[in-house]
């Protein structure tokens, strides 16, 4: 796979170039810009994201694992009948029940964010490139990861390219 980096010299041949990049297919796409972009925003994301999901995955086990464990700790495994009331009592187990399910779902969500960032990323692909150090600062860079490479530098021509750089992905 063979990445290449775009530089623009504006933010609108860049909204513009991303958009022709993705009417071309190329679908493997992030910009690197000094300031945020709102025309980009949904742009360049991939598929919409599963933590939201895991969060509520995790915090529901966490709830029911919970509850589950101090109803069977109470009436199974250590009864105690004090005062005549019932060994069963939910309402006494619902706060740590919320607080095993709040625990659990922020695990799940911090290492989520991790595995679906791919971090800790000790190096990144790409970024060693001389032409990445002005995406910070006054450049308006697209990096496009593609295996068809030849078809790729034809519609860049037809953009309002400052100048490429190519980089093993």
């Amino acid at each position: 796979m063979i990445g290449l980096i775009a530089e623009f010299a504006s933010e609108a041949a860049l909204v513009r170039a991303v958009d022709h990049l993705q009417v071309e297919g190329f679908a493997t796409l992030d910009a690197v810009t000094p300031h945020a972009i709102p025309e980009l925003d949904g742009k360049l994301s991939g598929p919409p994201s599963a933590i939201p999901l895991v969060i509520l995955i995790a915090a529901l086990v966490g709830v029911i694992g919970g509850f589950g464990m101090e109803v069977y700790a109470s009436t199974v495994s250590y009864p105690i009948d004090i005062g005549g009331r019932p060994l069963n009592s939910w309402p006494a187990f619902v706060p740590i029940a919320f607080e095993i399910g709040v625990l659990l779902a922020i695990a799940a969500g911090f290492f989520g964010f991790l595995i679906a960032n791919r971090l800790p990323a000790l190096h990144v692909p790409g970024t060693a490139a001389p032409i990445f150090r002005n995406g910070s600062r006054d450049g308006y860079l697209v990096t496009i990861r593609t295996d068809d490479a030849a078809r790729l530098r034809p519609v860049l021509a037809t953009l309002d390219v400052v100048r490429i750089t190519e980089w093993q992905a």
